[in-house]
């Protein structure tokens, strides 16, 4: 058995011999690359966790901090000076706006969905204090029984 091996390996070239050591090589390069990544991704958790005065260190940095300002190119800055509305007062006026309703309907078949009727006299109001106040659902007694039986029923079938 041993003459086979030892006739074997004189049957190689020397090609032969140093892509086998490539391979061998690049395969215990690439194992140790997976292992130190794996410990790397361990290490960085354990720290995440285990550290919350560094993560309330952050957080206050994080509110000090303002927001860097926006660096437009010469292209977006000469777009924002024949824009209609600038950016920044885009901003300002996020939110400030509501759409005034007439009223506010549900729907008869599926009582989840509401229907709205807009007011397009006065469609816009300044402010979001005038929200229309939602009519209370009430289930009714039937419904409510049907709901009951149908929860017997499912507990008889559970049993």
């Amino acid at each position: 058995m041993l003459f086979y091996i030892l006739s074997f390996l004189k049957s190689l070239s020397f090609i032969d011999y140093v892509l086998f050591f490539t391979v061998i090589f690049l395969l215990i390069l690439i194992v140790s690359l997976i292992y130190f990544i794996k410990i790397n991704e361990d290490n960085v958790s354990e720290i995440e966790l285990s550290d919350p005065d560094n993560l309330k260190q952050i957080a206050s940095l994080m509110a000090k901090t303002s927001p860097k300002p926006v660096k437009f190119t010469s292209y977006e800055k000469e777009q924002e000076d024949k824009a209609i509305i600038s950016y920044d007062e885009l901003l300002e006026n996020t939110g400030q706006f509501s759409l005034n309703y007439l009223e506010e309907q549900n729907i008869e078949d599926k009582k989840d969905i509401s229907v709205k009727k807009v007011d397009l006299e006065h469609l816009i109001s300044p402010s979001l204090t005038n929200d229309l106040p939602k009519p209370k659902q009430i289930i009714l007694l039937k419904k409510e029984e049907e709901f009951l039986e149908a929860l017997k029923e499912l507990q008889r079938l559970l049993i």
